[in-house]
């Protein structure tokens, strides 16, 4: 590959550059669920998300989850329209539905996207748990029970990465 003598990014580096920033978003969100490689070590897309979410997540990814919500599991509980003791009953290895495995890896990939901006897992922690004006007070983390919520938490979180005034 030629080397590019101005400093714009050639088409073939800027794929390049696109292709490692996925693999670290899926990378980190192994470690946010507690697997150091729950995808495949192809380059993952969200291919791997619908075979995972198909295939179901451990229990385990869902504590490894709520420690980085820093919420309980009874609070987790709550986020994915379940019961505690439904959660209690299942071992570490068991897999979740496929309705709280879809639910568990898009938390998840808003957990990663909260680590890119705010930078840590106690940064993100604090705002998560903090009121929001622009969420008509309300706190991040009250919102993750719906696909709608996540997606405008989501949102909010690129608002704040590109500047804007949330």
């Amino acid at each position: 590959m030629k080397k590019n003598p101005t400093n714009y990014k050639t088409e073939e580096e800027s794929m390049q550059s696109l292709l490692e920033e996925a693999a670290v978003h899926y990378q980190t969100m192994g470690i946010i669920l507690g697997s150091k490689q729950p995808f495949p070590t192809h380059s993952p897309d969200d291919m791997d998300l619908i075979r995972l979410s198909r295939s179901g997540v451990k229990k385990s990814s869902l504590k490894s989850l709520s420690k980085f919500l820093g919420i309980s599991m009874e609070a987790m509980s709550l986020l994915l329209h379940t019961s505690h003791r439904n959660i209690q009953r299942k071992d570490d290895d068991e897999l979740l539905d496929i309705n709280k495995s879809e639910r568990v890896l898009e938390i998840a990939e808003l957990v990663s996207r909260g680590l890119d901006v705010f930078g840590s897992a106690d940064n993100l922690q604090q705002w998560l748990h903090s009121s929001i004006i622009a969420l008509g007070g309300k706190k991040p983390v009250e919102l993750l029970d719906t696909s709608f919520g996540v997606r405008m938490v989501l949102k909010l979180l690129n608002r704040i990465e590109q500047g804007v005034y949330s």
